[in-house]
């Protein structure tokens, strides 16, 4: 009988970059057949999962006194689970029939899932790759669409900055951005994100590791200043952003990436909220 691949978590992650050591592949379990369905479950082979910031938070180490408001963590020795999609192997409910495509916000990362019917979207057929519902279908670009569009409210010939500009959301932000006519500057991490940021269009990227002084590189990309900073990584960014924003303008807080995995001993506030005051900014 085949295996059925698991991405199970082993150990939680120390604070800082996560290791693979903390993941184990098991391919102890056999894969399910439709004898193992209750009624309303159905089988699952998982296509593609969403990789997402977030989930650094769910395999750092619980605090030592949880308490209602403390984050959510995976259990150890179970897969993780993430926005995924696949198509039905089997099935035990009226809603969905094997071959259907689907969706889930809780597919674990293994080959073949047991899910619920409530926990599955039936998607649409379409031209392009299944992946694409956990790509430019999915909740990256519809978070880059509603944070742009809806909370930016970007006017032409207004100035953007946006953070992890290469990042999943980031990229989509960038290009809804240009295409309303604003001048887009991109931040990222390396020269070769820096090139894939300009090919989306960007009018102008700032490497933030090796650019030296931060806000001078931000003058400098943006001389007229900042009407919408889209923010997906808080901390000393963010904070260097601020002192760049014109009167108006309007700040997305969209994630905070560098402080996931921090320890909350080295996380520092933002010391430049004056400027929202004085400059009267839409958060």
């Amino acid at each position: 009988m085949s295996s059925n691949t698991r991405v199970v978590l082993r150990e939680y992650a120390p604070e800082g970059v996560h290791s693979p050591d903390c993941f184990t592949v098991d391919h102890s379990q056999p894969i399910p057949d439709i004898k193992t369905l209750a009624k309303g479950q159905v089988l699952v082979h998982v296509s593609a999962l969403s990789v997402d910031p977030h989930q650094r938070i769910f395999i750092s180490p619980p605090p030592e006194k949880p308490t209602i408001k403390s984050a959510f963590r995976y259990p150890l020795g179970q897969p993780i689970f993430g926005i995924g999609v696949g198509t039905v192997a089997a099935s035990k409910s009226t809603e969905f029939a094997v071959g259907d495509k689907v969706r889930s916000e809780g597919m674990p990362w293994q080959a073949y899932a047991i899910l619920g019917e409530d926990q599955l979207i039936k998607l649409p057929a379409s031209e392009g790759a299944l992946s694409d519902h956990v790509g430019v279908y999915g909740m990256a670009a519809f978070t880059a669409y509603l944070s742009t569009v809806y909370a930016g409210k970007p006017k032409e010939g207004e100035t953007i900055l946006i953070s992890a500009a290469s990042g999943a959301v980031g990229q989509v932000a960038v290009q809804l951005a240009k295409a309303r006519g604003l001048r887009v500057v991109g931040m990222a991490g390396s020269d070769d994100k820096v090139e894939h940021v300009k090919s989306l269009g960007a009018d102008a990227v700032i490497n933030y590791k090796t650019c030296g002084d931060l806000n001078a590189a931000i003058v400098e990309a943006a001389p007229e200043g900042i009407d919408i900073y889209f923010d997906n990584v808080g901390g000393e960014i963010l904070d260097t952003a601020l002192l760049s924003l014109n009167s108006l303008a309007r700040v997305v807080l969209c994630g905070s990436m560098s402080t996931y995995g921090a320890a909350q001993s080295k996380l520092r506030g933002v010391l430049n909220l004056p400027s929202i005051i004085v400059k009267q900014v839409t958060l």
